[in-house]
């Protein structure tokens, strides 16, 4: 059980008090100021046996409402036709004026349970004898429970020490994924190893006066519509959907199977949930009448889907919204020199606030200078009013995209470290952002040997485009015979889009493979910082988990949203051991080249020979 905590009551849950303020039990407030406990729970309250008839009209149940970090008590009665003593059911009617407090919002569960057969995670805030305040108990509603149809049986954790006690009962069960009070507890049942480990639940469903509420007549017609749509059809809806998620390989069979996976993830950042993400862009395609799909958008509550989000979703905002935000944006040019000596490069640096890029100066690094003079000025560009704030006028970079030569695109610079004030080594680069590479030469336009690259690049993002998607490729570790790795001609299959390197680029066999894919003008090269041919083995087997789908299908938000994929593993990933996998993600490097991208950047004169400095 956790800590007794008012904050932690929910703010629709009430007390039901008895003589001397002895709590009781629970309840659940509901639409109209009234009350959802249980008969038993009344009839304790107001000092009576157990009554099978309701109370006098004229008696008062003493009840406390959650409200701030304090209790206010109220009185309520008895709605005399909502006494069921056979389901140990009752609603109350608050007394005075209106409380003016959101009612819980009530889901019907028990027949998605015994559909599926799986346990539904549950948490109830109790009040046993000991802590009137409140304790809050995790638990499963795992099926059918009781001599009752309908009753079902909950299950407490098996972490919680204790079990359910009298004062749970008439408190709400909540369903933990998306907040909605599916029933309240009605006894415990004593299992003989530690008191009530198992209580039994009275539904919403099964409670008459409820019910009506619980009808849903726009996903129900929603329902027989996506079911008889296969999900082929929407398959793009469904990814506009995840954008902002890692892939994940799914198989559906129709649209409705989708849209049920859907309403099982957490909402957008927008507050929009998914499943209304895909339905709006499922109106887009007109496959199926737009008409009820738009119904069950706008049917939802506004606590639920964020009227602001949905206007701007329908509106087109999504789509003509800048495909990449603010960014650091660096680029490394070879200076003609003495063959002897180390290669030195001009290294500029713009900044881009989602709007305008602006020149941040330039310098001459080598190699070996390259990592601190890069930190510097990150740290510069961090230093300046309003870096980190978002505002009208533009957004805090948040990437970091490198144009390089050939020469230096194998440098490890996720793992680059900002230095901290106090021991001076700070957190890895590829900690705090996104980083974007870029093939200098390919992307040059003075480059002519390069000219017929560019073309296959551009003719893959149309068909990208066109098409909603195309293929991830795997170049192996290496040949099972030993022999070298072949130059992989079948890159050059238009439909593949993205690849991931089977070797380090740093080796030989690397080294080939990597001009290969650049060669072949596709738009996303990965690759993974290892020798060990059993360690990339593995890393083509977690990547493909991530990023592919049936069929090796990758689409082109999926090749756009590889380095914020790639990022958020990295920061998710602290002091990460990843024995197990043979690679870690700061090893990851990511080649991209968004032509929209190029084309925004083009006019700072980035590809283009910035002046000299001495």
């Amino acid at each position: 059980m956790a800590s007794p905590s008012l904050l932690l009551t929910p703010t629709w849950q009430v007390r039901v008090l008895a003589a001397g303020d002895h709590v009781v039990g629970g309840g659940v407030l509901v639409t109209g100021d009234r009350i959802l406990t249980c008969v038993h729970v009344v009839n304790e309250a107001l000092g009576r046996p157990a009554e099978n008839a309701p109370p006098a009209p004229g008696a008062r149940v003493r009840v406390d409402v959650p409200s701030g970090s304090e209790y206010r008590p109220h009185t309520a009665r008895v709605v005399a036709h909502t006494w069921n003593a056979e389901r140990d059911t009752t609603l109350l009617t608050l007394d005075g004026a209106p409380l003016g407090r959101t009612p819980a919002r009530l889901g019907a569960r028990m027949a998605a349970i015994g559909a599926t057969g799986r346990p539904l995670a549950v948490r109830v805030q109790g009040y046993p004898g000991d802590s009137p305040h409140g304790l809050s108990a995790e638990a499963r509603v795992v099926g059918a429970g009781g001599d009752l149809p309908m009753r079902a049986q909950v299950q407490v954790a098996s972490s919680y020490p204790l079990g359910f006690e009298p004062g749970f009962s008439g408190c709400g069960v909540l369903d933990t994924d998306d907040g909605a009070v599916i029933g309240i507890i009605v006894t415990g049942r004593d299992t003989g190893d530690r008191g009530a480990g198992v209580a039994l639940m009275e539904p919403v469903e099964m409670v008459a006066p409820l019910a009506g509420g619980l009808s849903d007549p726009e996903l129900e017609a929603l329902e027989p519509l996506l079911g008889a749509l296969r999900f082929e059809a929407v398959a793009g809806a469904y990814l506009a959907a995840t954008l902002d998620r890692l892939p994940e390989q799914v198989h559906f069979a129709s649209a409705w199977d989708a849209f049920e996976h859907l309403r099982d993830m957490a909402p957008r950042t927008d507050g929009l949930p998914r499943e209304v993400v895909f339905v709006e862009h499922v109106a887009r395609v007109g496959v199926v009448d737009a008409a009820v799909l738009r119904a069950y958008s706008a049917s939802r509550p506004p606590g639920e889907v964020p009227a602001g989000a949905l206007a701007l979703l329908r509106g087109g905002a999504e789509e003509a919204a800048a495909p990449c935000g603010g960014a650091l944006v660096f680029a490394a040019e070879p200076i003609p020199d003495d063959p002897g000596r180390p290669e030195r490069y001009v290294l500029s640096h713009w900044i881009d606030d989602g709007h305008e890029v602006t020149n941040g100066g330039s310098s001459v690094v080598s190699a070996a200078t390259l990592p601190d003079a890069v930190v510097a000025w990150i740290e510069a560009a961090e230093a300046r009013p309003g870096f980190w704030e978002a505002d009208d006028t533009g957004a805090a970079p948040t990437r970091l995209e490198f144009f390089l030569p050939f020469s230096l695109l194998t440098e490890r610079i996720a793992a680059w470290r900002l230095r901290a004030p106090a021991s001076g080594e700070g957190e890895r680069v590829g900690a705090s952002y996104e980083i974007v590479l870029h093939h200098t030469e390919r992307l040059d336009a003075r480059e002519r040997q390069w000219g017929r690259t560019r073309s296959r690049m551009k003719r893959r993002w149309a068909g990208l485009a066109a098409a909603g998607g195309g293929l991830l490729h795997g170049v192996p570790p290496g040949p099972p015979d030993g022999a070298r790795v072949p130059l992989q001609d079948r890159l050059a299959d238009t439909a593949i889009v993205a690849v991931v390197l089977g070797s380090d680029p740093a080796h030989d066999d690397g080294r080939r493979q990597l001009y290969r894919a650049l060669e072949a003008g596709l738009p996303a090269i990965i690759w993974l910082h290892a020798a060990d041919s059993e360690a990339t083995r593995r890393f083509h087997d977690s990547l493909g988990s991530k990023i592919t789908r049936e069929g090796g299908i990758i689409s082109r938000e999926d090749v756009d949203a590889l380095p914020a994929y790639l990022h958020q593993w990295r920061v998710r990933s602290i002091d990460p051991d990843y024995a197990d996998e043979g690679y870690d993600p700061y090893d990851i490097a990511i080649i991209h080249d968004d032509i929209r991208r190029i084309k925004k950047l083009l006019p700072t004169g980035i590809l283009t020979s910035p002046e000299k400095a001495r």
